[in-house]
């Protein structure tokens, strides 16, 4: 279960973000947050279901290729980390990490939108394309739209 950090099958506006992040907002304020985790094969996402760490059957962080037609992945998770990886959200240091960095990162990249601001489910990590950015990219970029 190979965890991925490349940009290797991310939507290209996703890789323009994800490098915007890390120049105008990770590396200015010192953040201790990095990627964990980008595209994601089928194999990983079903164990991920296996293990109960998701229940979702589709994943923005999926992408098909071989045999496939082509899709990007369209989702990029960023995790506390200072040391070691850390979910921890009753830590109020961490939380307050999180969002910063969320809010941060929608000011300076309106292409995303951020499961932190989640009424239902809140998912402080997770980062996506916008439906209305993969709309109008189809043609040149083709992508799951739903999940």
């Amino acid at each position: 279960m190979k965890i991925r950090r490349d940009f290797e099958n991310l939507h290209p506006i996703l890789v323009e973000c994800i490098q915007k992040i890390q120049a105008e907002i990770i590396t200015i304020h010192s953040m201790p947050i990095r990627i964990f985790e980008t595209a994601r094969d089928r194999q990983r996402h079903q164990t991920m279901i296996n293990k109960g760490i998701t229940t979702n059957l589709f994943s923005r962080h999926l992408y098909y290729t071989k045999g496939e037609t082509p899709m990007y992945c369209t989702a990029v998770d960023y995790v506390y980390f200072k040391k070691s990886w850390s979910w921890n959200l009753r830590d109020t240091t961490i939380a307050s990490w999180y969002n910063l960095f969320g809010n941060l990162v929608l000011d300076s990249c309106p292409e995303l939108e951020w499961s932190g601001n989640n009424r239902k489910k809140k998912d402080y990590t997770h980062f996506q394309l916008r439906e209305e950015v993969i709309i109008e990219n189809l043609n040149k970029y083709p992508c799951a739209i739903q999940g």
